[in-house]
């Protein structure tokens, strides 16, 4: 088994629908594969994971402006490593962190306590949480082949777990 995917939560504005959102995340997606989506949505937030497809957090961020507050996207290259990103209102990473399986240092790193201060303050959070998770991130690895594995520590931390087992909601828009 692969754990070659994206993944996101995505915390929508006052208003928005997460239907749509879906929708307009399916239509505007870069992947030339056939992605089995997962899904769960409350009023306001919205978890995907999207099999096989890694270019799921950059979809994410061109979408958050118009449709969402803040997000949190990572992807899981597999045996090539994992990058998690904490993505502001205008898209953009407040804050990165990655495990280069490969150590050829091509994937991106913002893992400092500014960075986890201010992912910290955009989420509510104490920044300690995400101090203790930054401390085991790089000694524990990608764990390849293990859906979730490192990155949904940092969710966790940010308040943001995954809402349910991966098997309970699989769907394609």
């Amino acid at each position: 088994m692969s754990s070659f995917s994206g993944w996101a939560v995505i915390d929508l504005k006052d208003g928005r629908d997460p239907d749509e959102f879906v929708r307009a995340l399916a239509a505007a997606g870069d992947s030339v594969l056939d992605v089995a989506f997962q899904i769960a949505a409350d009023a306001s937030r919205v978890f995907v994971f999207a099999d096989h497809d890694v270019t799921l957090p950059s979809t994410v961020g061109k979408l958050l402006p118009e449709w969402g507050t803040r997000a949190i996207a990572a992807t899981d290259g597999d045996e090539y490593g994992v990058v998690n990103e904490v993505l502001g209102p205008d898209g953009r990473a407040v804050h990165t962190a990655s495990i280069d399986e490969q150590g050829d240092g091509t994937l991106p790193a913002d893992d400092t306590a500014e960075s986890r201060r201010a992912a910290a303050a955009l989420f509510g959070v104490e920044p300690s949480a995400l101090d203790e998770v930054s401390e085991m991130w790089s000694e524990e690895g990608a764990q390849p082949s293990v859906l979730g594995e490192p990155y949904l520590k940092w969710w966790t931390a940010l308040g943001a777990p995954w809402p349910h087992p991966f098997e309970a909601t699989t769907v394609t828009p």
